[in-house]
Formats: structure tokens, C-alpha cells, sequence
């Protein structure tokens, strides 16, 4: 399915999208945001969505996605639109699930994601979230635990996905990465 035509094509599904995953997609491929020509990046890419604080996710030209936080954080997220939509689906918040010391073999991931979804989902509007999900032909009980293993391993492939910012002083600062 093509994810981003049908929340094109589909005004209140993209509200109820963006109100659940913070994530308002652009009408078209526009440049990245680049701090008035003071950052560069690794990879060359477009920006198609955006999220509430100001950060960019950004289609790589090998169809990977990239995302750029406003807070200077940097990396491939997914390995395209279809692994984006479920990792945003399915995680709800990816974001809280940056914890690199989780990934470290498939019962502590299962066992992170269990507890982080389940916190999330305490304060998450799930009426919705299952009317969002059925509207897309996906499942209600995917693994978040594969999901996540899918971002982990997209975020730590080669070439990494950075931003270089270019200081008035003539350095440049390396973008730190979604992974702490």
C-alpha cells in the first residue's frame, strides 16, 4: 500500500495520523531544512514530513528514511515509507525507544518494548489508534519488538545518516545520534 498517498489523498485520516504519531507530512518532496545554509548532510535527500518540535524526516536517495530533530540529533530511522509507517504505528512513539542498552538481544528488546508500549498507550487515544490502523489495512497485533529491531538495525547501517553544522568559527559539529 502507499502509505503517503493514501494520507494524501485522505484529510481526516492524515489529522487523526499527525495527532497520534506527530507526524505532519509535507503536500511534496521539499529541500531539507539546513539552517540557512549552515548544515550539510551525509547523504543526499529530501525532506516529506515534519513532527511538532521542529524535526524533518527526510527520504534518502536510496529510499531510506532519515530523520533530523530540532536538538541536533541525526540518523536513518528506516529502511523506507513502509518500515517508517510501521515503526511510527506500531511504536507510537518512537522516540522512547532510544535506549541503545535495550537492543542487546531479543528478550530485553521484547521485554523494553512490552513495557515501553505499555506506558505509551496508557495516555494514548487507542479508539483512534485502531481506526488509524484499520484505515491503512494494517494489523492491530504486530510485534513492536521487530519493529524496533528494524529501526535499531536501520540506524546503525553504513553509511550513517549525520548533519554537519557549521559554526561561525569555521568548525563544524557533528550531529549527535538518535541512540543514547
Amino acid at each position: 500500500m502507499d502509505f503517503l498517498k493514501v494520507l494524501r489523498e485522505d484529510s481526516n485520516l492524515a489529522e487523526s495520523f499527525d495527532r497520534l504519531f506527530d507526524f505532519f507530512l509535507l503536500d511534496e518532496l521539499t529541500e531539507r531544512d539546513d539552517a540557512e545554509g549552515r548544515c550539510t548532510f551525509s547523504l543526499p535527500g529530501k525532506a516529506f514530513a515534519r513532527d511538532g518540535a521542529g524535526g524533518e524526516y527526510h527520504q534518502l536517495e536510496d529510499g531510506s528514511i532519515g530523520y533530523m530533530s530540532s536538538e541536533g540529533e541525526c540518523g536513518r530511522i528506516a529502511e523506507s515509507v513502509d518500515d517508517l509507517i510501521h515503526l511510527l504505528v506500531y511504536s507510537i512513539c518512537w522516540h522512547d525507544y532510544c535506549d541503545v542498552s535495550q537492543y542487546t538481544d531479543i528478550s530485553t528488546l521484547e521485554a523494553y518494548a512490552n513495557e515501553r508500549h505499555d506506558e505509551i498507550s496508557s495516555y494514548t487515544e487507542m479508539d483512534e489508534w485502531e481506526t488509524v490502523v484499520q484505515a491503512l489495512d494494517m494489523t492491530l497485533d504486530a510485534s513492536v519488538a521487530a519493529e524496533l529491531q528494524k529501526f535499531y538495525d536501520a540506524a546503525h547501517r553504513a553509511p550513517l545518516y549525520t548533519c554537519y553544522f557549521h559554526e561561525d568559527d569555521g568548525t563544524v559539529t557533528e550531529s549527535q545520534h538518535l541512540f543514547f
